[in-house]
C-alpha cells in the first residue's frame, strides 16, 4: 500500500531506529556492568571472578552472567542443614583437624548486594536517551 504521507520513508526509517537502539546500549550496559562486578567478587580462587561476563544483548535485554556460586554470595542464602549424600558422614578440616559428622548446619549469609550497585551504576553512565536521540536523527 503506498503512502501519500510525505516523509513517510523518513518517518519509517526513524521508527525502525528507535526499534534497535537498545542493542548498542544494552552491549555497552552490560560490559559496564561485568568490569564493575568483578573487583567486587571475593576472590579466593579467582575463579568467580573469571566468570562474570556479558552473556548476551539483543533488542529486548542484556544478561550479565558468572558461576552459580557468584549469585549466592550476591542475594546470601538461608540457615540450612547440610547431609552427605552418598556417604554416612561428612568430612572436613576444622581449626587444623580433621572432623567427621553426620550433620552440620550452616548458618544464614548475608547478601553483598554487588551486582545491584554495578547496573545502576552502569545505568547511570549509559543513559539510553542520548543513543535514541542520535540514532533517530542519523536514520533521516
Amino acid at each position: 500500500m503506498a503512502s501519500n504521507l510525505r516523509g513517510a520513508p523518513e518517518l519509517r526509517a526513524r521508527l525502525k531506529a528507535i526499534k534497535q537502539t537498545f542493542k548498542p546500549v544494552g552491549r555497552q550496559w552490560a560490559d559496564t556492568t561485568a568490569a564493575l562486578i568483578k573487583p567486587q567478587v571475593p576472590e579466593r580462587t579467582g575463579k568467580g571472578r573469571r566468570s562474570v561476563r556479558r552473556k548476551n544483548a539483543s533488542q529486548t535485554r542484556a544478561t550479565v552472567a558468572a558461576i552459580y556460586y557468584v549469585g549466592i554470595l550476591d542475594k546470601g542464602a538461608k540457615a540450612h542443614d547440610i547431609t552427605p549424600r552418598k556417604a554416612k558422614t561428612l568430612a572436613f578440616q576444622a581449626g587444623g583437624r580433621t572432623v567427621f559428622s553426620k550433620r552440620v548446619h550452616k548458618p544464614a549469609s548475608r547478601g553483598r548486594r554487588f551486582a545491584i550497585r554495578a547496573s545502576q551504576e552502569s545505568l547511570r553512565r549509559h543513559p539510553m536517551a542520548e543513543t535514541l536521540i542520535q540514532m533517530w536523527n542519523r536514520a533521516a
